[in-house]
């Protein structure tokens, strides 16, 4: 049987733990000599870092991102005081007057922290230039607007910092899971060399023993009859590689989890002594050395008194 594909970054952590505590509980009877579990757990000590590295730059990006939309906020209330009180002297309506505050062909102001650099940077030199025009008791001032400005470019070049780290630390968690890859490659290979295909000591490591068949399909077509009160008929369509099937039921309100009741090698098999008056799940799996099928369907009965 081939070994599982691990398509994901959970998948290849825990994995890795699976071949830490098998290298761990056989680290007595067998010789590895290149993937023990001590370089095991290395790698999976970098991955699991690496992956905490990650999501704490994320984490940290979301905190900075949040911390711009503030700045961008005070960034538009100070560009609005200042429009407005500068109206009655440049007019209601767009004209070029106001091209020297930064404003072409509108007078909106938008959220967008660079449009707003250039209208505050040109709000500035006009306080700078006409400071009769300054209110200090409202904050409109040259002065004021640079604290505004300086405020807005910090939350910028941390934001942009902060987009650096994450893909710093993704390309990093990318490097650490491709060696852990590497590493269960590895140890795949040596155990080739030191185990038998069918050793169930394959499983210590939450491998696939490379002898046994693939598992089988999963089972289609269940279907349930009820036979009696207390009885139910059990149909299903063959599954491929299967060499026999398990039944499955569980009965609502009196088993938390599904209890087996037969396991035939034919298509069909009948649960009898039902309790009465209960409704039942029932599922059918197919069985081969190399393990069970995906569940099937859950098919629900109701039995009578």
């Amino acid at each position: 049987m081939k070994q599982k594909a691990i398509k994901t970054i959970a998948g290849l952590i825990n994995q890795g733990g699976l071949l830490v505590g098998g290298a761990t509980s056989l680290a007595a009877t067998l010789d590895l000599h290149h993937n023990d579990k001590n370089q095991i757990n290395e790698d999976l000590t970098n991955l699991i870092m690496s992956v905490g590295g990650h999501e704490q730059a994320k984490a940290d990006l979301y905190d900075r991102r949040t911390g711009l939309k503030l700045a961008a906020t005070n960034g538009r209330a100070q560009l609005r005081k200042g429009r407005d009180m500068l109206k009655p002297f440049l007019g209601y309506t767009y004209s070029n007057l106001w091209t020297q505050l930064g404003y072409n062909d509108s007078m909106g102001i938008t959220d967008q922290p660079e449009d707003q650099q250039a209208k505050l940077q040109a709000l500035r030199t006009y306080y700078t230039a006409h400071p009769t025009f300054e209110v200090p008791l409202l904050n409109l001032t040259a002065a004021y607007t640079d604290t505004v400005i300086a405020a807005l470019t910090t939350a910028q070049n941390a934001v942009a910092a902060g987009e650096n780290a994450v893909e710093a630390t993704m390309r990093v968690r990318d490097e650490k899971a491709a060696k852990m890859r590497e590493r269960m490659s590895s140890l795949v290979d040596e155990l080739n060399q030191l185990l038998d295909p069918l050793d169930p000591r394959w499983l210590e490591f939450g491998l696939n023993m490379p002898g046994a068949d693939e598992t089988p399909d999963q089972v289609t077509g269940v279907k349930v009859t009820l036979i009696g009160p207390t009885a139910a008929a059990v149909k299903w369509e063959a599954s491929a590689r299967a060499q026999y099937y398990r039944v499955y039921k569980k009965v609502h309100g009196a088993e938390g989890d599904y209890v087996l009741v037969g396991s035939p090698g034919d298509l069909d098999f009948t649960i009898e002594n039902l309790p009465p008056n209960a409704t039942i799940d029932i599922i059918v799996r197919a069985v081969n050395s190399g393990g069970e099928s995906p569940v099937s369907e859950v098919i629900s009965i109701t039995t009578h008194a």
